[in-house]
């Protein structure tokens, strides 16, 4: 006679490992869901922040406090002499635009020891079309994290900027 234990014992390892795969999709399914649904969120409040800032700007304000996105930065457009603009903005014929994007580098915490090197900038330029929102920047006000160098400024709630319209800059007071 055969033993049936151990064609018991496959099948019940099969129902276990279905049961694990099913559940490892509902989690990732979960997950996607939820993702989608932050991105979404973030995505106005930054668009509700940069026209915040943007009628603090034409208001001539020296100061201005961004509370939302966390972990999104702040950068104006063109970098330095290059000329490139994001699509958003090159498409409406601005000039120089400034934008509220998600972050792409390892971590906004990390901007402090990181230059804002060419491959960064490029993954913003294209991040501000894809994950970002641009206002146009007629003022021609530059971002500038340290107030020398222009670089993205991480939205750390509460973020203060202090816009200096004489040397055309705006900056993390």
């Amino acid at each position: 006679m055969k033993s049936k234990r151990g064609f018991l014992l496959a099948e019940e390892t099969l129902k276990v490992i279905l049961a694990v795969i099913a559940i490892g999709f509902l989690v990732f399914l979960l997950f996607s869901l939820y993702k989608a649904g932050k991105d979404s969120k973030d995505l106005e409040l930054a668009k509700e922040s940069l026209n915040f800032l943007e009628q603090e700007i034409n208001a001539e304000k020296t100061s201005v406090d961004i509370y939302n996105p966390k972990g999104w930065v702040i950068l104006s457009w063109p970098y330095q002499n290059e000329g490139k603009l994001p699509r958003s903005c090159s498409n409406l014929g601005w000039d120089g635009c400034v934008c509220i994007v998600k972050d792409v580098s390892l971590g906004s915490q990390l901007w402090s020891t990181l230059p804002f090197t060419g491959n960064v900038r490029e993954k913003f330029l294209e991040n501000s079309d894809d994950n970002g929102i641009c206002m146009e920047n007629s003022k021609q006000l530059t971002v500038r994290k340290d107030g020398i160098q222009q670089q993205p400024i991480p939205i750390e709630p509460p973020l203060n900027l202090k816009i200096d319209y004489q040397n055309k800059m705006i900056s993390k007071a």
